[in-house]
């Protein structure tokens, strides 16, 4: 086991360490990307009916969100405590179980105990993005963000493409290779990644309030500055989760499609990331700054969920793929540009929770879009959760400015 670096912040992030949470970023994005676009067809195979079906995905997903919200700050302040290390470790763990059970499930229940599983340890993310802030200049960190959100959207490419071949095999075989290339993750995070926060600069103790999200997130929302640019990130939360809830059984439904079909169309959206974040951000956000780059994100989203809308009505493949890849490239360019600026409001002694906290804000959406979302599809109409996320990200860019001029005053003498 490697020991535990003495960085001075902002030093830098060694180019070792930030290679490989380019890889922890790259292989747990293959994970997701293996198993999303077959979680509904696994499911029509206890009851095909296309309304039980979307009941069944937005179940699946709120139940591994609401794990997550409940574990989320206390993962983010345990972060703060001992260390990023051993939290992201314990993330990918967990979430390589949650796989293999999944794969292994018979029935719904199961199923819901494996995203369970997998949600009470959804860490990674957040923990990867706090360990970048605490080793990188506040003005470097949409940069770095970006990088990781890069090899996310690589992931994403490599992820259905190896689904693909795994399909071959069996409907379940995504998901226990999802399990390995999350166990070997683990391991390799194990073996070579070095711990990033200076034991002088953690929180001198934990207590039971700090594991309680409610009391985390009360904490959070007390502090001024970050509220407005919070509500942001849950609006854009909000637009991004109904989509991602949505878009396959539109292709199921709509346009006939199956699981190979879906899995390219993911494909797609990782090939957007990996452009839009390896190639174009950093450029932006140097030119335009990272509000204007999150503004400019915002608007190919709704466009991308208005066009989806209207494939909800008028069948059209081509159009599908336009809206897939014009939301990729919103959502690549406001992901990255969000966290740099929630980064910067928070200031560097509460980078874990921050981002555990905003974390846990999404995983908190995410239990109730996805419900809502399908149940829109099922009862309304396939077009109604595609124009509702709409609105939710049009709202999210008119509170946008206001929430930029709040943020970043406070967060500067934090």
């Amino acid at each position: 086991m490697t020991s535990a670096v003495q960085r001075r912040p902002g030093a830098g992030v060694r180019p070792g360490a930030l290679l490989f949470l380019q890889a922890t970023a790259f292989l747990s994005a293959a994970g997701t990307g293996l198993v999303a676009p077959v979680t509904p067809f696994l499911a029509a195979r206890f009851d095909g009916e296309p309304a039980h079906v979307a009941s069944a995905v937005g179940l699946l997903s709120a139940s591994y969100s609401l794990c997550a919200f409940l574990s989320a700050p206390a993962l983010g302040a345990l972060s703060d405590a001992v260390g990023r290390r051993p939290v992201l470790l314990l993330s990918l763990v967990g979430s390589a179980a949650g796989y293999a059970l999944f794969g292994f499930a018979e029935a719904l229940p199961l199923l819901l105990l494996g995203r369970a599983i997998d949600g009470l340890t959804a860490g990674n993310v957040g923990t990867v993005f706090a360990y970048l802030g605490d080793t990188t200049p506040a003005e470097q960190r949409a940069r770095y963000f970006g990088r990781i959100g890069a090899m996310f959207g690589a992931g994403l490419i490599a992820g259905p493409a190896l689904g693909g071949v795994a399909l071959k095999l069996g409907l379940k075989a995504p998901f226990f290779l999802a399990a390995l290339l999350t166990a070997l993750n683990a391991a390799g995070s194990y073996l070579f990644l070095e711990e990033s926060l200076d034991p002088a600069r953690r929180a001198r103790a934990m207590s039971w309030r700090k594991l309680n999200p409610l009391s985390q997130l009360s904490g959070l929302l007390r502090l001024s500055h970050l509220r407005p640019l919070l509500t942001v990130g849950v609006l854009v939360t909000a637009a991004v989760v109904s989509l991602q809830a949505t878009f396959a059984l539109l292709a199921k439904d709509r346009l006939g499609w199956g699981a190979d079909a879906v899995s390219f169309a993911v494909i797609a959206v990782g090939v957007t990331d990996v452009c839009v974040q390896g190639i174009l951000l950093e450029r932006l956000a140097r030119v335009l700054g990272d509000a204007r780059v999150l503004g400019l994100g915002l608007v190919l989203v709704v466009l991308a969920l208005a066009t989806m809308a209207v494939v909800a009505c008028h069948a059209s493949a081509p159009a599908f793929v336009a809206a897939i890849v014009a939301f990729a490239g919103g959502e690549g360019l406001l992901a990255a540009s969000f966290s740099a600026l929630l980064s910067r409001a928070a200031g560097p002694a509460a980078q874990g929770q921050a981002q555990g906290g905003h974390q846990a804000l999404q995983e908190l959406a995410c239990v109730i879009v996805p419900l809502v979302a399908t149940q829109l599809y099922a009862q309304v109409g396939m077009g109604a959760p595609f124009w509702a996320a709409a609105a939710a990200a049009a709202l999210a860019g008119v509170l946008l400015r206001a929430s930029v001029v709040a943020a970043p005053a406070a967060g500067d003498g934090a």
